[in-house]
């Protein structure tokens, strides 16, 4: 927590004839980061897949085809299938295959017949005012058909004064006939009118019979394809998880096969190296007993070493967030267990609402339940019911709402809503009588939109973002103290945390929350903290100094948006209940305005308090201590969800 865990370097070497057996122990235990060879040794080469890789690689590259021809979607595991299971029945494969591939055939098949019909129809649709058998507008040797569109003030007195042309129009169509000889003159005439030619469709008979035909060919195609298709679900249905063991099983294979492509290699030797978490170095050398090969173990040295986040269970989700920023450097403070705290609290103080709260916490939960074979779909769902325990927390203690109402909570007996704005009742209370002192000391409810609750959120707002931005110099000067030495730390972190402490002592000062000595007290911090971001990064230094409190005034953001989704959700309440009303048919428009205004300031909950509460760690905290750079821990080896290698015993 707060710190990755410890590597330790560590080099095997031994016979090329081990290797099989190394990659299967390696996979098995899934300890060692492997250093990929750069192949610039003498003697050395990188090696090559083992003997089962290429037989491997063609299974798997047939049943992903399969999967993909069947759209064959992972399940959650509840069972997984034996390893020595898959490999006997592996050879069905072919049969599904054959049968796939035949099925898409057809699929396509019928896609390219309906598409003709449908592209007919369209054609068809046109000429539907031209009494006239389609037959006749093309197959001509000696008269040449136009059939287009053509604007409604069009002169086409030349047409019609010429002999050997004949004109047939509707309100969408215009088709013309004309002889041969003089085809060249009437497309002139036609093309200066603004003609625009369209295909004549191959078809005979009379538009409405032809339309007939054609939607009853393709109301048997469509029949036909949808037979196709639930021919194909029901093979995927079938087989589908079976596939799925399969991909992944092959897939650990053709990993473990490429175990040599890692390698440095001569023609009889080996030689393997990696990073292992150093508190598991003793598993892997026990491990490594049972075969005929060397190994050395060093400490962090001559390289990065790779970064294993650790975290308790709890935590493990907002390792997503520190992902999706950058991988720390081994030097650097790990952030998931700030954010674990940080991302939450930001969120539930922005939403501040009981009923909304309550809301996340069962819509994560859904989350969770629904997509728990997908890890990151998983952690979102987690995050989303922590910040949903937040912000039922701050709903009930802090500003005493529910979607958009405000409450009091009065002993344990009684649950009393009422309304209000800027500190003024208006409408109904249900059932409780008002009493001076409506809410017990262990309630603080700040109504959002009093002129002092609206003061006090963004003033409270700025005080966090003052803590937050200063723990963030504060671990960024530890690192740099770390990795570099006391006068980097000095020049690069301590001189903006004295800038900003400098500022804000001054600032406080001069409103009188503080004497005045402390005025010039502040004064000075802040001009030795400009003198050291000079001296460390020059003219640099000064373009940064007012960046430190942009920073800090950035979260006033938090008190912004909690006054923004409370004035979404009372706006919709105003709507329903006073404008509206819910009485008699009006019930209904009333009803339906809460559930979608609800509906919607959920949803911008989700999206924009998320955002913004996840911006708020990304570019003002992050920034001031996280470098990024890092390479993750990836041991090799493949994890298993489908598949194992004993009987599971219930």
């Amino acid at each position: 927590m707060l710190k990755s865990e410890n590597m330790s370097r560590m080099t095997i070497s031994g016979h090329k004839q081990n290797l099989s057996d190394l990659s299967n122990l390696l996979d098995k235990h899934q300890l060692i980061h492997l250093i990929d060879y750069n192949n610039e040794d003498d003697g050395f080469k990188i090696g090559s897949s083992l003997t089962y890789g290429a037989q491997t690689s063609e299974l798997l590259v047939k049943i992903r085809s399969v999967i993909k021809l069947l759209d064959v979607s992972p399940n959650p595991s509840t069972s997984p299938k034996l390893i020595s299971d898959i490999e006997k029945e592996i050879s069905e494969i072919d049969s599904i295959a054959s049968q796939a591939h035949k099925l898409n055939d057809e699929q396509r098949d019928f896609d390219r017949q309906i598409e003709e019909l449908v592209s007919q129809l369209e054609q068809v649709d046109l000429f539907e005012g031209i009494d006239i058998d389609l037959d006749l507008l093309s197959g001509y040797s000696s008269i040449q058909v136009f059939a287009g569109n053509i604007p409604e003030d069009s002169d086409l007195t030349l047409l019609n004064k010429m002999e050997s042309v004949e004109i047939i129009q509707s309100n969408e169509i215009t088709v013309v006939f004309v002889a041969i000889n003089s085809s060249e003159e009437v497309e002139r005439i036609l093309l200066d009118q603004g003609f625009r030619s369209i295909d004549v469709p191959l078809v005979s008979g009379m538009s409405s019979t032809v339309k007939s035909q054609l939607n009853s060919s393709l109301s048997k195609l469509n029949s036909e394809k949808e037979a196709i298709d639930h021919e194909v679900k029901a093979i995927a249905t079938r087989h589908g998880d079976w596939l799925v063991a399969c991909e992944e099983h092959y897939s650990a294979l053709s990993e473990k096969s490429s175990l040599p492509l890692k390698l440095a290699t001569t023609d009889n030797m080996f030689v393997l190296d990696g990073w292992v978490p150093s508190n598991s170095v003793s598993d892997l050398q026990q491990a490594l007993q049972n075969l005929d090969i060397y190994y050395e173990v060093g400490e962090e040295s001559g390289g990065e070493p790779p970064i294993k986040l650790d975290n308790p269970e709890v935590m493990k989700p907002f390792e997503l967030f520190t992902k999706l920023y950058s991988t720390p450097k081994h030097w650097e403070f790990e952030p998931t267990a700030i954010i674990f705290l940080t991302y939450p609290l930001f969120f539930g103080l922005m939403v501040g609402d009981a009923g909304y709260g309550l809301a996340y916490i069962l819509f994560g939960q859904f989350i969770i339940t629904k997509f728990g074979y997908s890890t990151e779909i998983a952690a979102l769902g987690k995050i989303l019911r922590m910040a949903g325990m937040w912000t039922l927390f701050f709903g009930t203690f802090i500003f005493a709402e529910a979607f958009g109402q405000t409450f009091y909570l009065i002993g344990n007996d009684y649950l009393g809503f009422t309304s209000f704005v800027f500190g003024e009742h208006f409408g109904p209370t249900f059932n409780v009588p008002l009493i001076d002192n409506p809410h017990p000391p262990w309630q603080l409810p700040i109504h959002k939109f009093s002129p002092y609750g609206a003061q006090l959120m963004l003033l409270s707002s700025v005080i966090i973002g003052f803590i937050h931005v200063s723990l963030g110099f504060i671990l960024g000067f530890i690192n740099e103290l770390r990795h570099h030495n006391l006068k980097h730390a000095l020049y690069s972190k301590m001189s903006f945390l004295l800038i900003l402490w400098g500022g804000v002592i001054a600032l406080v000062s001069v409103v009188g929350l503080l004497p005045e000595f402390a005025k010039l007290l502040g004064i000075a911090v802040l001009l030795v903290g400009l003198t050291l971001a000079v001296l460390g990064e020059g003219i640099v230094g000064i373009l940064e100094f007012p960046t430190v409190f942009s920073n800090v005034i950035s979260y006033a953001r938090i008190g912004a948006i909690g006054l923004s989704d409370y004035g979404l959700a009372f706006t919709v309440n105003f709507i329903a209940f006073n404008l509206i009303g819910l009485e008699g048919i009006m019930a209904i428009v009333s009803i339906s305005i809460l559930l979608i205004g609800h509906l919607t300031v959920f949803t911008l909950g989700i999206i924009g308090t998320g955002i913004n509460s996840l911006r708020l760690q990304y570019v003002e905290f992050f920034t001031k201590f996280v470098q990024g750079g890092g390479t993750l821990y990836d041991p090799f080896g493949y994890n298993r969800k489908y598949t194992t290698e004993n009987e599971v015993i219930p």
